[in-house]
């Protein structure tokens, strides 16, 4: 850790610093919360005001005046930064009017005459390539606070014992060195010439060889965020601390938590970056298959990301879990495996025994289903954190059938469905009547176990080939609170397969294909036919030249 603090040092005495290169002394960077801010306004904006079918974003500047009269920055709204639970804690300041982010804005682009000499789509290339530099400039200045605000506080060391402190941090130092290395090799590229010749070679070497340093950042979220959590609740000194920090204009009275988020924040940046470019390069170019490589290298990395996250949010859960089911009366059962994944759980109301479909005097008694991968269990609450189960099979072992208009015509078993465990924990057969809380959940439930009559079911419905499926963009972060749901980021484009009357979509992520489901309230609906299609044709594009990485592995792949 002194050996990267000295460094830094070192760096800014002999000049080597990126962000006091000639082109950062003219531009007011601002804080990384701020560029994401806009940028994901702006994107907003593009999918949403109808505009000329020639320009795109690049074309356009931000209606600043707009935004400083506060329009569409309400709390929770998009220009929020999450708390690590999902929930926005702050409003993102936005930049000042006047501030130059453009390539072609740059005096020195403007005296040497070389935008006479580009086309409109050459401008605009040149400008994905220059928002690379200028938010990995924003992204390193917001790590510095984090660093020489936070970190390196006395104040704060004071309040804290050396495990939560690394807790918190983590690997930052590291992953400072790591951008203002990738910052220094992009502003180097950027002095040989006015005009990039290509940045994604850089992007790709960096991506092999250092950005495997935001896997281990992130692999740790869990844990920070429990961290802070906990000692904001039971630490005096530490939150009054924070608060006070925070309330410095070097970190623009942002939250702590909005700077400990920024790592993994850019890494998906990133990716959305290079996308903006290959979109803009020539086809069957270098450049495109340079652009393909950086793409497929920072997509590994994002998806060992989520790999990771996934891994210790399922031991945290199932740790937790193995804690508060109690077997009773029952055999007990291990629930901790290193191959066991929670996948949905929630409360169901089940027909008390004794009754029948068409007994008038039925009555339902809640119950809680926790659904493993490979496991079924049935219990009843006891307490706030507590459970007694009643019942569980093998996964394989259960069936779910709706029970249809023409079976049941009394309102009280609307929303119900049978739960069939073709072996229990007693070796039999049995059959339950259960009442999902409403048509979602019915969806979610029977949509969680295979039908017998329909093995593939899911492979017939060919939804993300259908063109004509209504596509929405996140305008709010969403947190999955199910293994079926899809974690979502403002800008996002979700093409819908099913919406509910419970306010929910069922929908297919357009980056990636995963499908899951999302709040309605955290999206709006394009509705301008051009811009849904230029979207499908965008991504088109992105995976048309992603697979020349993919052919190109296929190739060079020795044949046993």
């Amino acid at each position: 850790m002194e050996a990267l603090k000295e460094r830094r040092r070192t760096q800014k005495k002999t000049g080597e610093d990126p962000l006091l290169a000639w082109e950062f002394r003219q531009l007011d960077v601002p804080l990384y919360q701020t560029y994401r801010a806009t940028v994901i306004h702006k994107e907003i904006r593009r999918q949403t005001v109808c505009r000329n079918t020639s320009k795109t974003s690049a074309d356009y500047h931000m209606d600043w005046t707009a935004r400083r009269g506060g329009v569409g920055m309400g709390s929770g709204g998009v220009g929020a930064v999450g708390n690590g639970n999902g929930a926005p804690s702050a409003t993102i300041p936005l930049p000042i009017p006047g501030q130059t982010t453009l390539w072609q804005d740059l005096p020195e682009v403007q005296k040497s005459g070389v935008l006479e000499t580009l086309s409109p789509e050459q401008c605009k290339y040149q400008e994905s390539m220059f928002e690379v530099l200028t938010s990995e400039a924003s992204y390193v200045r917001s790590l510095r606070v984090l660093n020489e605000h936070f970190l390196e506080s006395r104040e704060l060391e004071e309040v804290l014992i050396i495990r939560d402190r690394k807790t918190l941090f983590s690997n930052v130092l590291r992953v400072l060195e790591v951008s203002e290395s990738f910052l220094m090799a992009l502003q180097n590229r950027k002095e040989e010439s006015l005009v990039f010749s290509d940045i994604c070679d850089i992007i790709h070497f960096h991506a092999q060889h250092n950005f495997p340093v935001y896997i281990d950042y992130v692999r740790n979220q869990i844990y920070q965020d429990k961290t802070y959590s906990s000692l904001m609740k039971t630490n005096v000194d530490f939150a009054t601390v924070i608060t006070r920090l925070q309330e410095s204009p070097q970190c623009q009275r942002l939250p702590f938590m909005s700077f400990l988020l920024l790592p993994f924040q850019r890494i998906t940046r990133l990716k959305i970056l290079i996308e903006n470019i290959l979109k803009r390069t020539n086809e069957g170019t270098k450049e495109e298959q340079t652009a393909s490589k950086a793409l497929d290298s920072v997509s590994k990395i994002i998806e060992e990301c989520n790999t990771q996250v996934g891994k210790m949010k399922q031991v945290e859960e199932l740790i937790h879990l193995s804690k508060t089911l109690e077997f009773d009366k029952l055999k007990a059962i291990p629930i901790i495996s290193q191959t066991r994944v929670l996948e949905k759980r929630g409360e169901l109301q089940e027909m008390a025994k004794g009754n029948t479909l068409f007994n008038l005097g039925h009555k339902f008694t809640p119950v809680y289903l926790f659904l493993f991968n490979d496991l079924l269990i049935i219990a009843t609450k006891k307490g706030s954190e507590r459970f007694v189960v009643l019942d569980h099979a093998h996964r394989t072992l259960v069936q779910v059938q709706p029970i249809g208009d023409d079976q049941v015509s009394n309102p009280s078993y609307e929303h119900c469905f049978c739960l069939t465990l073709l072996e229990n924990h007693q070796g039999r057969m049995m059959e339950r009547l259960m009442k999902a809380p409403s048509q979602s959940d019915l969806h979610r439930w029977i949509a969680a176990f295979p039908d017998p009559m329909k093995p593939d079911g899911d492979k017939e419905e060919v939804v993300y080939e259908d063109w004509d499926c209504p596509q929405v963009q996140c305008v709010e972060q969403y947190v999955a609170q199910q293994a079926d749901e899809l974690n979502l980021e403002a800008t996002e484009i979700i093409n819908v397969v099913r919406k509910t009357n419970e306010g929910w979509y069922e929908g297919i992520r357009l980056s990636n294909g995963q499908k899951g489901w999302f709040p309605v309230e955290n999206a709006i609906e394009i509705t301008n036919e051009h811009v849904r299609r230029r979207n499908l044709r965008e991504r088109y594009r992105v995976i048309q030249a992603a697979s020349i990485v993919t052919n190109n592995k296929a190739k060079t792949t020795p044949q046993c």
